[in-house]
């Protein structure tokens, strides 16, 4: 796997983590961006590395199945957030405190783990994953809890939209890989 490609599944992944970090920062009111950002990047890398303990056991048949596994799960995810990009926005109800935003911070990071086997599979350094997971999702969880407390939701949806259109397009691209047709 290449070093860009690994980035774009990155900032696909954390795109999640951003909506939601615009929704903390809107309820917060632009305060406590701080335990946003820590606690939202500390799941993204937990559940990344714990992926990827997953993966590194995985055995060498299971292994020759990731392309396909992996493929369906990237295009999946990211079909389920373009749909979620079009729901009616709800209500927001992200608290400010650290429980809550726990638990959206381990809602949106459940998919890390997939990204985690993957990476762990590629043979990709678990540091360098592990940091580009931290540095992406730090950065965006900041954008995103100070935009959130400035802006409105309108944001959120194209977060959504984007970081959905990016995991279906890896996805794809792992699925053609595996049928032989394309190369890269």
């Amino acid at each position: 796997m290449h070093i860009l490609e690994e980035f774009l599944l990155v900032l696909g992944l954390s795109m999640d983590g951003f909506a939601a970090s615009v929704c903390m920062g809107m309820a917060a009111g632009g305060r406590r961006i701080g335990p946003i950002v820590a606690i939202m990047s500390g799941f993204h890398v937990g559940m990344l590395l714990l992926g990827y303990a997953i993966g590194v056991g995985l055995p060498d048949t299971l292994a020759a199945m990731y392309p396909w596994a992996a493929g369906l799960l990237l295009a999946g995810m990211g079909t389920k957030m373009l749909i979620e990009a079009r729901k009616p926005e709800e209500e927001l109800r992200a608290g400010q405190s650290a429980a809550s935003i726990a638990a959206l911070s381990l809602a949106t990071s459940i998919d890390a783990m997939t990204v985690g086997v993957t990476f762990a599979v590629m043979a990709v350094p678990a540091l360098r994953a592990g940091a580009m997971v931290a540095a992406v999702m730090g950065s965006l969880s900041t954008l995103g809890a100070t935009l959130g407390g400035r802006v409105g939701r309108s944001r959120r949806r194209a977060a959504r939209t984007a970081g959905g259109a990016i995991l279906c397009l890896l996805g794809l691209k792992l699925l053609l890989g595996a049928l032989g047709v394309i190369g890269f």
